[in-house]
């Protein structure tokens, strides 16, 4: 007989460990003001404008305003920004 022992491969952020909570969603994107930020990451980017499209496409009067980080994570003026200027914040990274 064999032990199989399974990891989860994600690790826990340095320094973010109950940082922020996230915020209740918005019952509707409808009229809000969606933000996405990208850290720079490859392949990021066009995860978010993807999404920002398919957001456009789905709510009505949606607007989206794109936040480049420039670096993992996010410089926190930056994420200062996005949230005092969007109803919503979608952040991504990828490689």
């Amino acid at each position: 007989m064999y032990l199989l022992e399974v990891s989860n491969p994600v690790a826990t952020q340095r320094g973010m460990i109950n940082v922020l909570k996230p915020n209740a969603r918005p019952s509707t994107l409808d009229g809000k003001t969606v933000g996405l930020l990208w850290s720079g990451t490859h392949g990021g980017d066009l995860a978010l404008n993807r999404a920002g499209e398919l957001i456009q496409e789905r709510y009505k009067n949606v607007t989206v305003n794109f936040y480049t980080g420039g670096n993992y994570p996010s410089p926190p003026p930056i994420v200062k920004q996005a949230a005092e200027e969007c109803d919503v914040v979608i952040g991504a990274t990828a490689d």
